[in-house]
């Protein structure tokens, strides 16, 4: 594989392999493996479907077009401000969501270092550590996220062997479909990769096909690893129990905490270190695929160039207000990621099907790329998504 269809595969699943993979066995525990299974393939078929009508919608668009400059083209002024307002919601949970991830990861290693410091303080020095990689721009985040994908997968291919090698099939035996509605919105968020469609729009210079590939492999990787890694989580800690999967739902802190579980049932130190890195790293490319969408989005919307003043506003616009949420409220990361996967529907998968429909059959406006489907596939994404927001909207307020 090409250096550069290398770094965009790598890119989204890089997106996608993040804090939320963390969540995944925690929501989706009481579940059971099989539903669990059957739950990511229906999201990762929903979520690259609308990822493709992300790219076929950018494409008739001028390049550095991002979801604002398309929503306004498409559904006028009104849905440019409902999507300008959702959409920085959605984005701003999610990078609340791996910051609070973040801070959680860095807060357990220094204290496994014997250095304790405030959870807040941990919070401030992963942004300022990793936020500066992410304003350096695409190039610099692809460079950093290659390193950190490939010790990634390395480490949690080699994690998931040695946990199934502890498995205790009696574990399988609990889970109902019924009780994985709550994890519906975190299941989505962990495919909600088209954010950075348009960005790679521009890394791969428009090339349709190279963009396709990338798309489809990028997005198939992360629901290999899901399935994986929640069949060995499910296998070697049970559902129950003082260290068991139930409990995390209302942790603190509960990547640490699923940490604490994995070791407390496998303790050897391969495992303690493999699960270190693996949530180490996961929280951090995640953060810096996501911040990247959120800079650049915010840039097309406030028409400001990533320079000098431009790039001091940017950076705090990007930062600033996901990280004074998690200082105030540090325990929020399930939560986040739940109101984050609401909006990820409504933006990742409902708009784009709107937007696709509108650019084919209301302005029949010249496209160079159309995905399959045509209206009855169109039709099938947007009464999917009406139909997951209502089922989330409920299990949020519920």
């Amino acid at each position: 594989m090409k250096s550069k269809m290398l770094g965009g595969v790598l890119l989204i699943a890089g997106t996608c392999i993040g804090g939320g993979m963390l969540g995944l066995p925690i929501a989706t525990a009481q579940g059971g493996i099989f539903n669990t299974s059957i739950l990511f393939v229906i999201c990762w078929i929903l979520m690259t479907f609308t990822a493709l009508l992300t790219l076929e919608v950018n494409l008739c668009f001028p390049k550095n077009s991002n979801v604002i400059s398309m929503a306004k083209a498409t559904l006028g002024p009104l849905g440019a401000i409902i999507c300008w307002t959702i959409y920085l919601f959605f984005l701003y949970a999610l990078v609340s969501a791996y910051i609070a991830g973040g801070q959680d990861v860095l807060h357990g290693l220094f204290s496994a270092a014997g250095t304790e410091l405030p959870i807040w303080l941990c919070g401030i020095i992963f942004v300022f550590l990793f936020g500066t990689i992410v304003m350096a721009g695409i190039k610099h985040v692809d460079l950093f996220n290659r390193l950190l994908m490939i010790i990634k997968l390395g480490s949690v291919l080699l994690l998931m062997v040695f946990i199934a090698m502890h498995i205790d099939p009696i574990n399988y035996n609990t889970g109902k479909a019924t009780l994985l509605l709550p994890a519906l919105t975190v299941a989505i968020t962990s495919f909600g990769f088209s954010i950075i469609v348009p960005s790679l729009r521009n890394y791969f210079d428009g090339n349709i096909k190279k963009l396709r590939v990338a798309i489809l492999l990028g997005s198939f990787i992360p629901l290999l690893c899901y399935i994986a890694w929640v069949a060995v989580i499910f296998g070697a800690v049970p559902l129950s129990g003082d260290f068991g999967l139930a409990r995390l739902m209302e942790a603190n802190q509960p990547v640490t905490g699923l940490l604490e579980s994995i070791t407390y049932y496998i303790p050897t130190d391969k495992i303690t270190l493999l699960a270190r890195a693996f949530t180490s790293i996961c929280v951090l490319t995640a953060f810096a695929c996501v911040s990247l969408g959120l800079s650049d989005y915010l840039a097309d919307g406030f028409q400001i160039n990533n320079k000098g003043k431009g790039k001091l506003f940017l950076t705090l616009a990007t930062f600033l207000p996901p990280l004074l949420v998690v200082i105030f409220y540090p325990k929020a990361f399930i939560l986040l990621l739940s109101i984050a996967g609401l909006l990820c529907v409504m933006l990742q998968a409902l708009m784009p099907a709107m937007m696709a429909w509108h650019c084919r059959y209301v302005k029949n406006m010249p496209m160079e790329y159309k995905v399959i489907g045509g209206k009855p596939a169109l039709l099938i994404a947007i009464l999917a998504s009406i139909v997951v927001i209502a089922i989330s909207g409920y299990q949020l307020v519920a």
